[in-house]
């Protein structure tokens, strides 16, 4: 043998993979696949994922429709509302005004808002980290009716005077939507332009995010993903009911793409505005560990929409989902999505075989059910089916799994009635296991 063909041989054995071992990146699309066909299936998910590791885009793809009706496929070029992921953007727009001196984090929401009672106990780092005691708009009596129609800031901070704080400023932590409104109010008080301009000034025009911007259900919109809630019946979905944005404007109230996001997550991560490790905490950003690994993270859910954006950033592994069903099986994914990206084994999820109960039962299961004080879940009976709603929700379907346990595809959990020894139905396990006293009928 002479020498150039061994030399060959050599390098071509060495080019390919060792036997029974595939390269993980190769197959990691095969993977997704395969993992997200039985939530697609099952009408649980359709949207549009990114996955990335290295600087590198492994995963970039549509899953589902974005207008079942239309016959559109969702793809990575389709916008999303993305719900709470906004906050990440509020939260650098009042870091980078900080930088700039504009306002500063440690100040009282008075110096801004002197009339917000209270004011001089909330500082703003209070309304980026949920600790301010001002109550979520979720959780006000008239959300229902605010969220039907357009709200103007003027409008919802005045409201919000209006409501006793929850808890003192600083003292505990409760998520609240209101504190981002706030803060939008602040910007505009410091800066002159409303708080959507200041974002496109600061953030995404010099990042080049052309594919983010302010959710208008009314607007025209190129390339919008419908949205869409669980139902009965084959399709499984409904058109999501209409709601207006403007509750949660500087929380919620944005679009973007999967690109947009992924381009997001570089600039957070090679620090293109300032160095997220240099703030006391990730504001607009929950800090959390999986799989060994740090990372950040904020989620999304508004009706007819989920969203995640995960960021290792020591390990440079970006985990986007977007998507336009809402149901929990986000919370799922997304763990599991960032799991293939680190080698882990996952199970999609097994099939739900529904059954039919007798109508008759279904009565006894109607009432409100205490989860809190400020959040009572209401069962209703129509026709031969079940709905529960929460606090200023919408009514959904319970899919029946059994005589006493059903499935509630929003939460992805399921719920179970249970009886006392006399027979009487007395509480609802929320996920299976967390008791909620029935209060009444």
């Amino acid at each position: 043998m002479n020498r150039a063909f061994l030399l060959f041989a050599v390098l071509f054995v060495a080019a390919m993979p060792a036997s029974g071992r595939v390269d993980p990146e190769r197959s990691l699309p095969a993977k997704v696949d395969a993992y997200l066909g039985p939530y697609v299936e099952a009408g649980d998910f359709n949207g549009a994922v990114l996955l990335a590791k290295g600087g590198k885009i492994l995963v970039r793809k549509g899953y589902g429709f974005a207008n079942r009706e239309l016959g559109v496929a969702d793809g990575p070029e389709t916008k999303f509302q993305i719900a709470s992921v906004s906050k990440t953007f509020m939260a650098a727009v009042a870091v980078l005004l900080d930088r700039q001196g504009l306002l500063h984090l440690d100040d009282p929401l008075s110096k801004y808002l002197p009339d917000f009672p209270r004011g001089g106990e909330i500082r703003l780092s209070h309304l980026l980290e949920h600790s301010s005691g001002v109550p979520d708009v979720y959780s006000l009596s008239e959300y229902p009716d605010l969220k039907r129609r357009r709200v103007s800031l003027d409008e919802l901070v005045a409201l919000l005077a209006t409501k006793p704080l929850d808890f003192a400023p600083g003292s505990q932590s409760a998520y609240s939507n209101s504190g981002y409104a706030l803060l939008a109010a602040v910007v505009r008080k410091v800066t002159g332009k409303s708080y959507h301009d200041v974002l496109r000034e600061k953030v995404l025009v010099p990042l080049h995010l052309e594919h983010t911007g302010v959710w208008d259900r009314e607007a025209l919109l190129p390339g919008r993903a419908a949205g869409y809630e669980p139902w009965l019946g084959p399709a499984g979905l409904i058109n999501s009911p209409f709601y207006d944005e403007s509750i949660l404007i500087g929380g919620g109230d944005l679009y973007s793409t999967v690109d947009d996001l992924y381009a997001w997550y570089r600039a957070v991560r090679e620090g293109k505005l300032f160095a997220l490790g240099s703030l006391a905490v990730p504001y607009g950003w929950g800090a959390r560990k999986r799989f060994g690994r740090d990372s950040v993270e904020q989620d999304g859910s508004d009706p007819g929409f989920v969203a995640h954006l995960g960021a290792y950033l020591k390990d440079d592994v970006c985990v986007v989902v977007l998507g336009n069903v809402r149901t929990g099986a986000i919370d799922r994914i997304k763990v599991d999505l960032a799991g293939l990206l680190f080698g882990q084994t996952v199970e999609p999820p097994a099939p739900r075989k529904l059954v039919k109960v007798d109508p008759r039962r279904l009565d006894a299961y109607v009432g409100r059910y205490e989860v809190s004080p400020k959040l009572i879940l209401t069962v209703e009976r129509r026709g031969d089916d079940l709905f529960l709603q929460g606090t200023g929700g919408d009514f959904l379907p319970l899919d029946p799994l059994s005589e006493t346990r059903f499935f509630y595809r929003q939460f992805y959990v399921p719920v179970v009635f249970d009886r006392d020894v006399h027979g009487e139905v007395t509480r609802l396990l929320w996920n299976g296991d967390y008791p909620c006293r029935k209060i009444g009928s």
